[in-house]
């Protein structure tokens, strides 16, 4: 029984370090798009004003940062085998009502810049029967990751 276990946690040490070794050469991305506000047009159109650049960060290991403006975030709905398009992100829309902090999490099916990059037009698919704001404030929406090679990145 030992000799398994310790074939066991050879084979698993083995296995990750295989899977980090494939993983060195991509990054793993997450987002940050905050606003003062935010508007739900309807069920499935999200639109978040472009007041700052979109915040995005790695996870570890990576451990960098960079600023992306609208079209380049949202260039990454079609960008690469591993596209938003391929694979919609999840994504959680937080925001003030009443004094309160409220969440809504979606699936972002979509997006494109309207208003000549001023704003970001999401479409979305809202997780489970909750509803989102008419319109809140103070809101941030916290993107899913995206893998890319750091080279096919679009870098602000």
């Amino acid at each position: 029984m030992k000799k398994l276990i310790a074939a066991m946690a050879i084979t698993g040490t083995m296995l990750t370090t295989a899977v980090f070794a494939a993983d060195e050469d991509r990054a793993e991305w997450l987002f940050v798009h905050s606003a003062d506000g935010v508007e739900l047009v309807d069920e499935t159109t999200l639109v978040v004003p472009l007041e700052r650049e979109i915040f995005a960060f790695t996870d570890r290991p990576a451990r960098d940062h960079l600023y992306l403006n609208a079209h380049e975030f949202v260039a990454i709905w079609n960008d690469g085998e591993d596209s938003f398009a391929d694979d919609p992100p999840n994504a959680v829309l937080t925001w003030i009502e009443n004094g309160e902090v409220q969440e809504l999490e979606v699936e972002l099916l979509d997006a494109e810049v309207e208003d000549h990059g001023r704003s970001v037009h999401y479409e979305i698919a809202v997780e489970g029967d909750a509803s989102g704001p008419a319109e809140g404030i103070d809101a941030a929406l916290y993107i899913d990751d995206f893998w890319s090679d750091p080279t096919a990145f679009p870098m602000g």
